[in-house]
């Protein structure tokens, strides 16, 4: 029998996918500096190399992949709130819009130190999930499809192959330099600089790479797989066939980026269809991961390696931030500045020493409370209920009938 269901009721395999996403996001997160992209100023020549090879490696293995299955996780876990808070004949409807206001409200502390933040963008784009209550799950697999596909991209496609060119989508991006205040020694204003402009860049950048009709995608895509059950209950062959299906699919884009993108030459053209093209992939392959974590999980009944970031991805929300405080920390200029020492080499072992301690510290908060703290606090106030106290009138005709 498959090693899948906590005492608690938890779904283990769930907990350790979140804790898988969530530490490539962090690693990720690290040899990036959290967004600060800087030359470091002293660095060994014969190391850097290796740091060039190892960050196209990361990136081709993580960037987006990690990301991606975190968004489909989300999805996931909103209809697995739902379908718990239906089976106690509690109503979710409205609760789902408090909850993603409070989420919202985390998004925009964690604002405060990083301004790639992903919570404000889930808090919006998850509102449509309530209406997946009167889907079937054909019209959710559709429409999950349809919008990972991305319209957008399929018209930008159609119309460079009737015409030639190609409808540019993208959106200019803000003017301003974030730059100087990441060096700077100035939380303050580097938070203030998040608010005004920082977060703006990563929304556009996030329309430009066509990330934000994707995580919808991915939203729905999340909710299907709950809905049916399929990480716990679907057949293995689903899986193998899902896993071969997107490794062809992989294939295909791949070769299709080799012989047509890459060849029509430099210009808008060819930088639009390849963020398209990259997309796609990145799609793809995180699909073959899902369905590679899946198979060898439920074939070795959960008695695997990754099985260590259950109780990380249990605290999934708390972890997030925390990485970011402690990243931003080390990294940038009103911390320890380390952007002027670390490599890719050195970063990715900071980030790996940093892991190794996040998991440690979940593992030991939990064997001494039920929740992680954001996660409790989370829970708390999305089912805080305000029951209105009796008037002194009430209160007197109630001890009178004692």
């Amino acid at each position: 029998m498959t090693k899948v269901i906590k005492k608690n009721n938890r779904i283990e395999m769930i907990d350790a996918l979140r804790g898988f996403a969530l530490a490539g996001i962090l690693l990720l997160h690290h040899i990036q500096h959290f967004n600060f992209r800087a030359k470091p100023d002293f660095t060994p020549d014969w190391l850097m190399p290796f740091d060039t090879w190892l960050t196209s490696s990361i990136t081709f293995f993580i960037g987006g992949k990690a990301f991606a299955l975190f968004s489909l996780l989300f999805g996931l876990s909103y209809w697995i709130i739902f379908d718990n808070a239906n089976k106690r004949g509690e109503s979710y409807f409205f609760r789902h819009f408090w909850r993603m206001t409070l989420l919202a409200g985390f998004g925009l502390l964690h604002l405060l130190i990083f301004a790639g933040d992903i919570l404000l963008m889930y808090a919006v784009l998850a509102l449509p999930l309530v209406f997946t209550r009167y889907m079937s799950n054909r019209i959710i697999l559709a429409l999950a499809i349809v919008l990972l596909l991305n319209p957008v991209n399929i018209y930008a496609l159609g119309h460079f192959i009737l015409s030639g060119d190609i409808f540019n989508h993208q959106l200019a991006f803000p003017n301003g330099w974030v730059k100087p205040l990441l060096i700077g020694d100035s939380f303050w204003q580097l938070a203030q600089g998040h608010y005004q402009l920082g977060y703006q860049v990563a929304l556009v950048w996030s329309w430009n790479v066509g990330r934000v009709v994707t995580i919808l995608g991915l939203f729905f895509l999340g909710v299907y797989f709950a809905k049916n059950k399929s990480l716990t209950t679907s057949s293995l062959k689903f899986w193998y066939t899902l896993l071969l299906i997107s490794l062809a699919a992989w294939f295909v884009l791949v070769l299709f980026d080799e012989a047509v993108i890459k060849q029509i030459g430099g210009g808008t053209p060819q930088q639009l269809l390849a963020i398209i093209s990259d997309r796609y992939i990145k799609i793809v392959m995180m699909l073959s991961i899902l369905a590679s974590f899946v198979i060898v999980w439920r074939h070795n009944n959960g008695d695997v390696l990754v099985a260590k970031l259950i109780d990380f991805g249990r605290m999934g929300l708390t972890n997030y931030l925390l990485m970011s405080v402690i990243g931003a920390s080390l990294y940038y200029g009103w911390g320890l500045a380390l952007y002027k020492y670390c490599g890719v080499t050195a970063s990715l072992l900071i980030g790996l020493t940093v892991l190794a301690l996040q998991i440690k510290f979940s593992s030991m908060w939990l064997a001494r409370h039920g929740q992680g703290p954001c996660e409790k606090l989370w829970r708390q106030l999305t089912w805080l209920s305000i029951k209105a106290k009796p008037s002194p009138t009430i209160k007197a005709k109630q001890s009178n009938l004692l």
